[in-house]
């Protein structure tokens, strides 16, 4: 006597977890996103024919009247430099003092404001410019 063996059927692949994953991540980038602090509006780029496309949130921005902000406060050169001293003890890494200037600011005054970063004791400075369109 042969004895037919059972057959087991197999269910479908459910595919909502995957949806929910992809949609979760979906969200997580949209608010990671807008969490970045945006750049000073007063604050027109200096334009160079080749940048590094990055805008980190910890920049230092140097309006055409010479003054000095950072995440939108106006705050004088010494408390700029121990912002930056404090988040060089945050990180393993040394990080660079990033700073954009208005196109509009002097030369003259944009020289003066590193040397005085300089004797303050900030060593690694960046300069933040808008990619000129071609």
């Amino acid at each position: 006597m042969r004895i037919a063996p059972t057959r087991t059927s197999r269910k479908p692949e459910n595919t909502v977890p995957l949806i929910n994953v992809v949609f979760l991540m979906l969200i997580f980038f949209l608010v990671a996103g807008t969490l970045a602090p945006a750049p000073d509006r007063e604050v027109d780029f200096i334009t160079l024919a080749a940048t590094d496309p990055a805008s980190p949130p910890d920049m230092l921005f140097v309006r055409a009247d010479g003054t000095l902000t950072w995440r939108g406060e106006a705050l004088p050169i010494t408390d700029h430099v121990r912002r930056w001293q404090e988040l060089q003890q945050e990180g393993a890494e040394l990080r660079p003092l990033r700073i954009a200037a208005d196109r509009s600011l002097p030369a003259i005054d944009l020289l003066e404001t590193i040397d005085e970063l300089r004797s303050a004791g900030v060593d690694l400075i960046v300069f933040i410019a808008e990619r000129q369109p071609e």
